[in-house]
C-alpha cells in the first residue's frame, strides 16, 4: 500500500517589514509568518483547506528555480 504526499515549490524571501514569505508560484498562494517555518506552515495549511484529496507538503526554495536548472 502507497501512500501520496504532495509536494509544491514554495520561494521562501523575507519582505520589508521583516515578515517572511511563502510563495506557492504554481499555486498563486501566499503564506506569511514572523520566520520562516510559520511562513511554511501557514502556507501548507491554506494548500491543505484547498486540495483535500492528499496531504500537501511545501518543499522551500530559496532561489529561483531558473537558476537552479543546470544545462
Amino acid at each position: 500500500m502507497s501512500y501520496i504526499i504532495l509536494e509544491y515549490p514554495a520561494l521562501i524571501y523575507k519582505s520589508k517589514n521583516n515578515t517572511f514569505v511563502a510563495n506557492c508560484i504554481t499555486q498563486k498562494l501566499v503564506g506569511y509568518g514572523k520566520n520562516e517555518k510559520a511562513a511554511v506552515k501557514n502556507l501548507e495549511n491554506i494548500l491543505n483547506s484547498r486540495i483535500t484529496d492528499f496531504p500537501v507538503r511545501v518543499k522551500p526554495v530559496y532561489k529561483f528555480l531558473s537558476t537552479l536548472r543546470t544545462n
